[in-house]
């Protein structure tokens, strides 16, 4: 019995612990695990949203999240060293498009949790290398942090003024997929 406790824990562990599908066009790939740098290309942010849809300038439009999730993005490949300088032009280009589905209260105030899927395609002079998608999740804070957060929706207290945390949090998790792409 034990036995097969240790291994359902295993593969459900394995499950839980997937990353993103990664495909790669070419093999062998030229890229390199937290070594290739990458050229930031196109980044398009697909807003839905649902609950209270009245239209509202609180929160950010599409092109401002686009806005945000760009300068994120740039700034995590930054700090992980994964950013082509200006003059790299050889290196690969990534384009992102992310899927971002804001939940606003019935009162229309403040947000509940969003739902992301992000797909990304790596190409180099016009020729796709690789690409990666991670499926519908929602943004996931440090152990002692989430349930502050969570704390904070429950009480409607989360807004406008906390969405670029999230969005910060799900560019770093593109970013960190992104550095673990080749091999």
């Amino acid at each position: 019995m034990r036995r097969y406790l240790l291994i359902f824990f295993g593969v459900f562990l394995s499950g839980c612990a997937a990353g993103p599908g990664y495909k790669y066009y070419v093999e062998p790939t030229p890229l390199k695990q937290n070594v290739t740098r990458y050229r930031l290309g196109d980044v398009k942010v697909v807003l839905t949203r649902t609950g209270y849809i009245k239209p509202d300038s609180r929160f950010a439009s599409a092109s401002e999240l686009q806005q945000t999730f760009m300068a994120d993005i740039r700034s995590g490949m930054q700090r992980a060293g994964i950013l082509a300088g200006p003059e790299m032009t050889e290196s690969p280009v990534v384009r992102v498009t992310v899927d971002y589905t804001r939940h606003i209260n019935l009162g229309g105030v403040s947000l509940y949790k969003s739902k992301v899927s992000h797909y990304v395609v790596v190409s180099l002079g016009g020729k796709e290398l690789a690409e990666f998608r991670t499926d519908t999740y929602s943004p996931q804070y440090p152990y002692l942090e989430e349930p502050g957060v969570n704390l904070k929706m429950a009480a409607f207290l989360w807004n406008e003024k906390d969405e670029p945390r999230d969005v910060a949090l799900i560019s770093g998790v593109i970013v960190k997929d992104l550095a673990k792409l080749g091999h």
